[in-house]
């Protein structure tokens, strides 16, 4: 018995090695387990990236910084932003429209005697000159209005309570919209009128069917013209803005001279 004792080693050894391999296994295993379920969590979950940076000084950094919500700009600074983007295409409509005035001017009293057909052509090829060039400023200046915003409440729609200030801006706001309107209006058919001008002097355009169609721009024209020099006015009674006067043109005058060369 003593040769099978050492042989075997003493008694209480052999369960408590058999004890601690199967409680390291089952570490083991339970490991292995819970590194799998973690593993599934984290993919269902988005990975490693919803979890907290470490800031490096011990401390758990913050997920995101929230950022300062911007102001909106008030209603006040909305309608003086537009009345100063209206300003630059408001002041090219003059020169353009100016033109087509003293071109439709020219009709205006060749019907009723006051100049003869002579003066009227030169009137007429007088306002032809760079008048192409007046349009197209007036077109580009319209086109730079993409890049602002020009919403601005409607008059009508301004409470009491947010000041008489506000409610004049808004007026002439509106009014200018209605001003640049009747422009862009009034000189799309003087720009027409100026192609047929360019095409009967080339001789793509029949002398007949240039006259046909001038005497329908002319009244269409004449039409247009007035609209535009009644929204001048109304604008220049709107009111205004404290910090930005739209330059609005002048309504166009009739006044010609009957001096000029060839006349």
């Amino acid at each position: 018995m003593g040769n099978d004792e050492d042989a075997l080693g003493p008694a209480p050894e052999r369960p408590a090695r058999d004890t601690a391999l199967m409680f390291g296994g089952g570490v083991a295993v339970g490991a292995a387990v819970l590194g799998l379920i973690w593993m599934f969590i984290s993919l269902v979950g988005g990975g490693s990236g919803d979890a907290p940076e470490s800031s490096g000084s011990g401390q758990v950094a913050p997920l995101s910084a929230s950022k300062p919500a911007q102001a909106q700009p008030t209603r006040m600074e909305l309608c003086r932003s537009a009345a100063s983007a209206l300003t630059a295409p408001l002041e090219a409509a003059g020169p353009a429209m100016d033109q087509w005035a003293v071109h439709i001017g020219a009709m205006n009293k060749l019907v009723v005697g006051a100049i003869s057909l002579k003066q009227a052509t030169a009137f007429w090829n007088q306002t032809r000159v760079g008048a192409q060039g007046r349009i197209e400023h007036f077109r580009a200046a319209v086109r730079t209005l993409r890049g602002h915003d020009v919403s601005c409440p409607s008059p009508s729609l301004v409470r009491p309570s947010e000041g008489v200030a506000l409610r004049s801006c808004a007026r002439q706001v509106s009014a200018d919209l209605q001003t640049l309107d009747a422009a862009r209006t009034a000189v799309h058919t003087w720009h027409m009128h100026v192609l047929d001008m360019d095409r009967l002097r080339a001789g793509t355009l029949a002398p007949a069917t240039a006259t046909k169609m001038w005497l329908a721009m002319w009244q269409r024209g004449q039409a247009q013209l007035d609209a535009y020099r009644d929204a001048v006015r109304s604008a220049r009674r709107a009111g205004g803005c404290s910090t930005a006067q739209p330059g609005l043109p002048q309504p166009p005058s009739m006044t010609m001279s009957n001096d000029l060369p060839g006349t």
